[in-house]
């Protein structure tokens, strides 16, 4: 086997331990590591500092997936305490139901805050989830550092920028399934160890099969990615080792065996019901070209969360290409690229910093989409997520998310970077003297200094968030609601991305069904779609879209004696026996005239909702 230098790849030469890390029997040694924790978790406070206070009355996720993220992490403790199936529910598109397998449901995120949810109620344990996952996320990354022997101070900024990056910040606006990011750090731990052939080959195994597996009950599409990028960073490997490739396979053998056995016990049925369980959805649920992708300029581009524009206000509309914040994480910043080219110009010679390098390269080149956008204008020049957006499991994956892995890859360069200044190239403090190593520390501490100044200054978000009061479904109106999990109709109906029904639901302890819903269901062709299932007849649905001003059903319509004939036989039909119009909403003016018309007077209002139930004639049980 051919000799290695002592600058080889972390995985396939073990670093030596750093002394200090030694005689961990002194409790005061972990003082530091607990104090960088606890400032990661003070500054995940100050991003939702409004609504600290509200936690169980306000929103702190103002993004319009938010309110559905309550459903989903409300419905997984309901479903296992009422002996109902976690992945499927007929409390949507009812009468059909929904395959909530393919749908952002994050099952193991709505077991963790079961307390919660069944205590206070799924808003309290979203916000919760969505206020610690950046902080947990940055703890995860710093500890996994620390683990590889990295400086404390250089892993603290490593974390820092891994759990609170402009990604992070965007969708921290609503995506907590997409935040919550704390086992992919692990997941690389754990394959850095198997295939180093460290620790025992049993319990690695077993600790990735349940990585991965939580990983994929938080969000398969996270995990989809990492599995890409780890295969491109053993391909690198392998390719730079080739001579011991036999010695990784040997080493990694019993482990991944042990791996796929537990995922495929634990994930069997999860992904059985994503590729063909019922009402299951037959191919991607999002174009290949989308708008959802990074422009060149947004790299150095600050978006709209940024505090700090740099002069470049009126670029960030034209760059974003889209409306949503949320999904404009591609930013990094001149200062902070040219950071991350000198760290990786002086540890060159750094196997580690060599992989973190063409990972990052890897990332943003994905995170551009499948052709080339530079200052808003789309060219024909092909990039690689033409091919890797046709991949199964990888074809409904957003192409500007990638920015994830592009700000995890260059916070590791940096906090690499900066822990081969402090030590030098011997890899050890043994061979240094006390004097040059006091030089050392004293200009890494300078330069890290200088790192934590530049994040503030260019990446600085606009927070605290706005954490708006959310609508309440009176007690008054709970009690009245009919038993036997009654069909409801409701207003906003639930098109497209409508998401004010499914709160209702999940703060009522899904004591109804809904028409409609915003999940992915299936079409006539079996493709996914978000739209609702049609009515027959057609007549009340297409009049509740287009009082939304939804017109793909057709222009609005008058409130007429035909229409009001067919809203009754609608409501015979479907079965419905509950009514719910938010009066607040544009367009409720008529909608109310139409169930006068065609219910009588009303059961109950309060607040802004005013709700028929048990009309006389209403379908029963």
């Amino acid at each position: 086997m051919a000799t290695r230098t002592a600058d080889e790849s972390i995985l396939v030469q073990p670093l030596e331990i750093n002394p200090e890390l030694l005689e961990r029997h002194d409790w005061r040694k972990a003082l530091p590591a607990v104090a960088v924790v606890v400032v990661y978790f003070a500054i995940g406070l100050v991003a939702f500092w409004s609504g600290l206070t509200g936690i169980s009355t306000r929103k702190f996720g103002f993004e319009g997936d938010f309110l559905e993220f309550v459903w989903f992490v409300g419905w997984v403790p309901h479903a296992l305490v009422h002996g109902l199936n976690p992945f499927w529910s007929d409390a949507l598109n009812a009468p059909v139901g929904v395959n909530l397998g393919q749908n952002t449901e994050a099952p193991f995120l709505g077991i963790l805050t079961a307390p919660l949810s069944l205590l206070f109620s799924p808003l309290v344990a979203a916000n919760f989830l969505l206020m610690v996952a950046m902080p947990i996320s940055a703890t995860a990354a710093f500890v996994v550092l620390r683990r590889w022997h990295v400086w404390l101070i250089a892993s603290s900024l490593g974390g820092l920028m891994y759990g609170f990056s402009p990604y992070m910040i965007g969708q921290s606006q609503g995506h907590p399934q997409l935040t919550f990011l704390i086992f992919p750090p692990f997941i690389a731990l754990v394959l850095v160890s198997i295939f180093q052939g460290r620790g025992n080959r049993k319990w690695l195994g077993i600790w990735l099969g349940l990585l991965v597996s939580a990983q994929y009950l938080v969000s398969p599409e996270v995990l989809a990615t990492v599995a890409l990028f780890s295969a491109i960073a053993l391909i690198c490997v392998a390719f730079r080792y080739w001579r011991n490739v036999q010695e990784l396979l040997r080493n990694a053998l019993v482990p991944l065996g042990i791996a796929v056995i537990i995922i495929t016990v634990l994930l069997a049925y999860p992904v059985w019901m994503l590729a063909a369980g019922p009402q299951h959805v037959s191919g991607s649920t999002f174009p290949l070209t989308n708008p959802y992708h990074n422009d060149l300029l947004s790299f150095i581009v600050p978006g709209p969360l940024q505090r700090v524009s740099l002069g470049n206000q009126s670029l960030i509309t034209r760059v974003l290409g889209y409306s949503d914040p949320t999904e404009a994480g591609g930013y990094v910043g001149i200062p902070v690229l040219l950071l991350s080219a000198f760290f990786a110009w002086k540890s060159r010679r750094s196997s580690r910093t060599q992989l973190a390098v063409v990972l990052a390269v890897v990332a943003a080149v994905l995170s551009l989409g499948p052709y080339l956008t530079v200052n808003g204008s789309t060219s024909q020049t092909p990039l690689p997520f033409l091919l890797i957006g046709r991949l199964p499991f990888l074809d409904d994956i957003l192409p500007a998310r990638f920015s994830y892995e592009l700000m995890a890859f260059v916070a590791v360069v940096i906090a690499f970077g900066l822990d081969d200044m402090r030590r030098g190239y011997s890899k050890s403090l043994q061979h240094t003297s006390a004097r040059r190593q006091a030089v050392r520390t004293r200009r890494a501490a300078i330069s890290s200094v200088v790192v934590l100044a530049l994040l503030v200054v260019t990446q600085l978000p606009r927070w605290p968030y706005p954490t708006p009061l959310v609508s309440s479904y009176p007690a008054s109106l709970n009690r009245i609601i009919p038993s036997g999990n009654p069909v409801t109709i409701t207003y906003p109906y639930d098109t497209a991305s409508v998401t004010e029904p499914m709160f209702w639901q999940a703060i009522n302890d899904y004591k109804f069904r809904i028409l409609g819903g915003y999940v992915y269901i299936r079409d006539a062709n079996g493709k996914g779609t978000i739209l609702p299932g049609p009515m027959s007849p057609s007549g009340l649905q297409q009049f509740l879209a287009a009082q939304e001003g939804v017109a793909y059903l057709g222009p609005k319509i008058a409130v007429t004696p035909q229409l009001v004939s067919t809203t009754r036989e609608t409501i015979s039909k479907y079965h419905i026996r509950q009514v719910i119009v938010d009066r607040s909403k544009a367009g409720s003016q008529q909608v109310m005239e139409l169930f006068n018309e065609s219910l009588g007077p009303p059961t109950a209002s309060s607040g802004p909702l005013t709700v028929w139930a048990n009309w006389p004639g209403s379908p029963q049980k």
